[in-house]
């Protein structure tokens, strides 16, 4: 048998889990030899050729639909090869069915509801599934510059989903040398997707036929009511009467439920304040941990915290850190006192004296800290000096006197 001959053989799926309409990429051997020739792939039980995009021999790309089974196999068929295996499975995960009246802990999203009166989730139609290839052939990337081609197609696109959308540049840039017969290839593969989508639209119209009927009935019953109303003249028209249900109802629901949002407000404004916080924790503890530190005599620590600040918040705008920054700069101005009068105090030890003169400077304390240091020391040099003055003049007066 030859290899072109052999079986679909699926040994991978990512990801291996999800809700339904889950974008999936199946990873094999001899998965085709091209879109054509894939004519079957089912996942769970459900037949997801509708939404397949074949890429190689071993790479399919798909939506796993309303699977019938909550875990099963993927099942690729194919004509040359016919119907494979698969040594991997995928779960189906039910979404969480969420009233309108039911309590939760979160936010729920309103994309994929809950219809109460069908008891089923609210899907997504085939046709908005867009392939990323749409030629089903290998994408071989041009040397023509972005820039050329926006010049040469002024106000088109190379996107296909775009309205301006130019077939010629979408070939340049992803075809460029791609050969004749495969562009051929691409053609036929338009082809079957456009029958593709056709036979799901029908499909689709045909799922929801109940659905339409419904509300054919629906509008014919409200017609006759209105027929009927009239001819009568009690208690006003029943475009009336219904205008003054609707309106209840919107009463009633402002009722029940603008509670619930205030709540979801307040929520969010805690949560962002909270994140705020989170983020700018450094800031808002820094007053704080300057006064710890303080205390511990780590004025490195406080110096480079400080220096941090002021880079970061030093020209803000924004009121709260503007307040914060003002308390760190108090905090500062206290500490630039506190070592000035560390400096000043008399005896200490030069290393101490050089200490506090390097963090005076930079902290940008006013005047020359050095020069106040030394004018200290001078004082105390001269009162020692005075001091040992009148000692000595008090112990001679004392010799004479006796």
């Amino acid at each position: 048998m030859s290899r072109g001959r052999l079986p679909p053989l699926v040994t991978g799926i990512s990801p291996n889990e999800g809700v339904g309409w889950t974008k999936v990429t199946i990873r094999g051997e001899n998965l085709g030899t091209g879109p054509a020739d894939l004519i079957g792939l089912s996942i769970c039980g459900h037949n997801c050729l509708l939404t397949a995009e074949w890429m190689s021999a071993s790479k399919i790309v798909c939506r796993v639909g309303p699977a019938k089974n909550d875990k099963g196999e993927i099942i690729v068929t194919t004509k040359s090869g016919g119907d494979g295996t698969s040594t991997v499975s995928f779960k189906l995960l039910k979404p969480e069915k969420i009233g309108i009246l039911d309590q939760s802990a979160v936010w729920v999203d309103e994309m994929n509801y809950y219809d109460m009166r069908t008891d089923r989730n609210k899907g997504i139609s085939p046709l908005s599934l867009r392939p990323t290839n749409p030629l089903g052939i290998d994408i071989d990337k041009g040397k023509v510059p972005q820039k050329d081609l926006e010049g040469l197609f002024k106000s088109m696109s190379g996107d296909f989903t775009s309205e301006n959308f130019s077939a010629t540049w979408y070939l340049i840039e992803n075809h460029s040398a791609t050969s004749f017969d495969q562009l051929k290839t691409a053609a036929n593969n338009l082809r079957k997707q456009a029958n593709k989508k056709n036979e799901g639209s029908l499909a689709y119209v045909k799922g929801g036929l109940s659905t339409f009927f419904e509300a054919q009935d629906a509008l014919s019953a409200i017609h006759q009511r209105l027929e009927v109303d009239g001819t009568e003249k009690v208690e006003g028209s029943m475009t009336q009467k219904l205008e003054n249900v609707l309106n209840r109802a919107s009463v009633t629901a402002d009722t029940l439920f603008q509670e619930v949002l205030g709540r979801k407000d307040k929520a969010d404004s805690t949560r962002n304040a909270l994140n705020v916080l989170q983020r700018f924790k450094f800031l808002f503890n820094l007053p704080l941990n300057i006064e710890r530190n303080i205390q511990k005599g780590d004025y490195d620590v406080v110096i480079n915290d400080y220096e941090k600040a002021k880079s970061l918040f030093g020209n803000t705008e924004v009121q709260v850190f503007k307040k914060v920054y003002a308390e760190v700069e108090t905090r500062i101005d206290a500490l630039r006192s506190l070592l000035l009068d560390k400096l000043l105090e008399t005896p200490s030890t030069l290393h101490d004296q050089k200490r506090y003169i390097r963090y005076l400077s930079e902290l940008q304390a006013p005047g020359d800290p050095a020069w106040q240091c030394i004018g200290a020391q001078h004082k105390w040099i001269l009162q020692l000096m005075q001091n040992c003055k009148e000692n000595y003049v008090k112990g001679q007066k004392g010799k004479f006197s006796s």
